[in-house]
């Protein structure tokens, strides 16, 4: 059976029951009831897979929808998602998705008549967006948003984009689509530029492999649809679109497809929008792109999903983008062993381990890492440091850094993140590089550690009994939460 979200949901629920949650109360979205309950869960650390049964549409009534969130929320939902040992690392699960990219999967075109999809077709005047459980997401939204992934195709090479792009609803058939500058918004200018609609299409539910494999940052030449096959270890499904037939097809096992075109020289105002690095995106209006609504697909009994940044899910759907800034800081210094995007604290700070055999390699790595825009601070560590512990993390900095020989501050000459709220001009930032290694040329303090040969020799339990150990209570006060 070809893997949908419905095919995920059954896996967790046999493999993890008590993380999928059915809400049966009704709740309004589009005035932050979803956001509250999933802030209220979180502050409980707790993260299932959220279903609400009964979602308001954006006329207030009642949706044919179900919304569902927090897919891709943890560690273990990620593994089950992209059939990983629940044993592995994150820095293991970031190798293992460079090997996906290595091996991509091309696509595989079906009939219309095969497609879930192509259960119910809504064109022309049938098109109402605000049929759907869209939700404001945090305080001073502009509107209700769609978050989910966006595919278009280069107009000269056929290539195949998915990408992420906020999207306010302004009416029935239309959005504002806020592009940054990367593969959608060159696809888009070149149309533009000879008058031609852009086709588009936007997919609002399907398997977590396909949202996170949609993540992959990696070369323009590249068709991202090969790439989610290979998240998805088997080919995607693709099927004619209703507004441009074989000219643009999408994916046959989605749960919603809209599809239309982002028309030239039409820009809107949008936003503000609560982003990803937890921060009120400003109104946009120059990369802000009509997208009108000419068709949408869905399958029976579909179900609408959400991504609620900046919660838990981003993290592990940042997994590709790990992934490609180990391959780029690997290929300029072979010994780098993990880069760590996980968190909030590592939004625009990059965390590089390496195996370092010369002086210059960190300042090698770091400027590997600081070609990706979403890089502004890098620190770069020895292996012994876990850059996923921040606790590891401060340490070294704290003992293995003197600020005058080892930080260097660069003037204003990179491309920034949009989404970055320090950033003074719109585009450009400084950069910080931050080496704490240890120097190569010179005796350094050994770290402190009980020998080896005791830590195999004495065993725990021969000394603590077990019934005892498991009523000692844990302590999480020296850890991050």
């Amino acid at each position: 059976m070809p893997k949908s979200l419905s095919t995920f949901l059954e896996e967790c629920r046999r493999e993890i029951p008590g993380e999928v949650v059915n809400i049966t109360k009704t709740v309004d979205p589009a005035h932050y009831d979803v956001t509250a309950i999933v802030k209220h869960l979180g502050a409980l650390k707790k993260f299932p897979i959220a279903i609400f049964d009964k979602p308001l549409n954006l006329h207030g009534q009642p949706s044919e929808f179900p919304l569902v969130l927090n897919c891709e929320i943890s560690q273990r939902k990620t593994q089950i998602a992209l059939g990983m040992a629940r044993d592995l690392t994150r820095s293991e699960m970031a190798e293992a998705c460079l090997a996906r990219e290595a091996q991509p999967i091309p696509p595989m075109v079906i009939d219309k008549k095969d497609a879930p999809v192509k259960h119910t077709v809504k064109r022309g005047a049938d098109v109402d967006l605000f049929q759907l459980p869209f939700m404001r997401h945090y305080e001073m939204d502009g509107g209700p948003y769609s978050t989910l992934s966006t595919i278009t195709k280069d107009r000269k090479s056929g290539i195949y984009n998915c990408s992420y792009h906020r999207m306010e609803i302004k009416s029935k058939n239309s959005t504002a689509l806020y592009a940054s500058p990367r593969h959608l918004w060159r696809m888009y200018l070149d149309y533009e530029q000879q008058g031609l609609e852009c086709p588009v299409a936007t997919v609002m539910g399907h398997h977590p492999a396909y949202h996170i494999g949609a993540c992959y940052t990696g070369a323009f030449e590249v068709s991202e649809f090969d790439i989610i096959g290979g998240y998805l270890q088997e080919p995607l499904r693709l099927t004619p679109s209703e507004t441009w037939g074989d000219d643009l097809l999408i994916p046959a096992d989605a749960e919603i497809v809209i599809e239309g075109a982002l028309i030239p020289g039409k820009r809107v105002v949008e936003g503000p929008f609560g982003e990803a690095p937890g921060y009120l995106g400003p109104q946009r209006y120059v990369r802000c792109v009509e997208y009108q609504v000419r068709a949408i697909n869905y399958r029976q009994g579909a179900m609408y999903q959400s991504v609620i940044t900046p919660e838990g899910d981003k993290p592990w759907m940042d997994l590709p983008r790990e992934g490609a800034y180990l391959r780029r800081c690997r290929e300029a210094v072979p010994g780098v062993t993990a880069v760590c995007k996980l968190g909030r604290q590592a939004n625009y700070n990059i965390f590089i381990a390496m195996k370092k055999m010369s002086e210059g390699d960190p300042g090698r790595a770091a400027a590997a890492a600081l070609t990706f825009d979403h890089a502004k601070n890098v620190f770069v560590f020895d292996d012994d440091i876990d850059v996923f512990n921040p606790t590891d993390v401060l340490w070294a900095i704290a003992t293995r850094v003197q600020p005058h020989l080892q930080i260097s501050i660069t003037p204003p000459i990179f491309r920034g993140n949009m989404l970055d709220p320090s950033l003074a001009d719109e585009i450009k930032t400084s950069c910080m590089i931050v080496d704490a290694t240890k120097p190569l040329d010179r005796p350094f303090s050994p770290v402190s550690k009980c020998p080896d040969e005791a830590m195999a020799r004495i065993k725990l339990e021969e000394f603590v009994p077990g019934e005892v150990l498991q009523h000692i209570p844990l302590d999480r006060t020296t850890y991050w939460a």
